[in-house]
């Protein structure tokens, strides 16, 4: 789904000095797997289609009936629907898919539905991963290179049936609510824009996300966060600038004819310290109301003489100061995989199966990591890939007033 995840080379297989973070207060708590592997979803026995895939992290919400909608997003999105997570069965009916339009103007090629929020479980709002595949567009991109012609967006994206379908929001524009200052250019030599959206989050009045840049001109290559005080406008959402969120993405497509971008440097979003890699999700732990992290990373560790892959976390009481990164899951991850790994894991997401929230993004005493599992075929990556689940005990203060369980 996002270039993070794809070949080697674009793999996110960040060796990061752990000093140099930007480091939060003292962690006060402690996650750790505690048991062993659950298989959610089988691509060999549940597959509606070969491209049937978890190529995302899980997301997940409550509808107003009260039935579970666990995502499951590919260049289709279907969902695992049912009346708790222990009773969910695959759907083989679409939730979303992009129109494979050939305009690189129009946003909306292939789209992997990657966040979803909800107040009432009827009308729920998300945003898309945006990629646009010029090799298959040679007029457009003469270059017919996958890589290279890989441009990126985040769109919004909107359901008003309770989550059954999704259509792209925005009104007739359709605008993006991240895209780079300047239109697609065919002549890049690797993928460029805005990937992969974390799931969203309620904070003080706003909502936020994460999504990943790639160094293109001026934008840095990182993990940018974004907040909106009105999700029913695609338009309102800034990104954080370094030291406040007054970064407004600018669509290009709309840009008078002839006219030039001024400034582009005010339109791109400054990375936020201490998160290295592709945040996979993000979530409040009700015992001490901070920020919990998860994403797959290659990352130096103390007492280890090569860097660990594997599922790491970190922790923020803001979403802006982060702890050091800290080791999950000690696991093959894509991009890093050898021959001799086996089984290679991707897409995490860290989701409180008891959480009173109604988009599972509060965590309590206990959790699950939800991750993509890949069954590689004589050491190729192929569509075979299953989505499972580890319990995660997390250790820290007792839990707040607020938490119901």
């Amino acid at each position: 789904m996002s270039f993070a995840n794809r070949p080697q080379a674009f793999a996110i297989a960040v060796t990061v000095t752990l000093a140099a973070l930007a480091a939060a207060p003292a962690a006060a708590i402690e996650l750790r797997i505690s048991g062993g592997e659950t298989t959610v979803y089988s691509w060999a026995r549940q597959r509606c289609e070969t491209w049937d895939v978890p190529d995302a992290p899980a997301r997940a919400f409550r509808d107003a009936d009260g039935r579970i909608r666990l995502l499951i997003s590919h260049v289709v999105t279907r969902a695992m629907v049912g009346p708790s997570f222990a009773a969910l069965r695959h759907d083989c009916g679409p939730v979303f898919a992009g129109a494979r339009n050939d305009d690189p103007d129009a946003f909306d090629d292939r789209l992997w539905l990657t966040s979803v929020w909800t107040r009432d479980g009827t009308l729920v709002h998300g945003l898309a991963h945006a990629e646009y595949h010029g090799q298959h567009r040679p007029d457009v991109c003469p270059a017919a290179d996958y890589m290279a012609c890989w441009n990126n967006a985040v769109v919004q994206v909107l359901s008003t049936d309770g989550g059954r379908t999704f259509a792209r929001d925005g009104g007739a524009e359709r605008a993006p609510v991240a895209t780079l200052p300047w239109r697609y250019d065919p002549s890049g030599k690797r993928p460029t824009g805005y990937f992969a959206p974390s799931n969203i989050i309620e904070h003080e009045g706003h909502l936020y996300a994460f999504v990943f840049a790639a160094r293109s001109g001026v934008q840095g290559r990182g993990a940018c966060l974004l907040r909106t005080p009105r999700i029913t406008d695609p338009q309102a959402w800034r990104a954080w600038d370094g030291r406040q969120f007054s970064i407004d993405f600018v669509n290009p497509a709309l840009t008078p004819a002839g006219a030039a971008i001024f400034a582009p440097e005010r339109h791109v979003c400054a990375p936020v310290a201490g998160l290295p890699a592709q945040v996979g999700s993000v979530v409040r732990h009700a015992g001490s109301g901070d920020f919990i992290a998860v994403f797959t990373a290659r990352l130096p560790l103390a007492g280890h003489p090569e860097p660990v892959r594997g599922v790491f976390w970190a922790q923020s009481p803001d979403l802006l100061r982060w702890s050091p990164p800290r080791l999950l899951h000690a696991v093959a991850t894509f991009g890093t995989h050898r021959c001799a790994d086996g089984a290679v894991y991707s897409y995490p997401s860290l989701i409180d199966e008891a959480s009173p929230s109604r988009t599972f993004d509060t965590v309590g005493r206990t959790a699950s990591l939800y991750l993509t599992r890949l069954n590689p075929k004589n050491c190729r990556i192929t569509a075979d890939r299953d989505l499972v689940r580890l319990p995660v005990t997390i250790d820290g203060p007792a839990d707040s007033p607020a938490d119901s369980r």
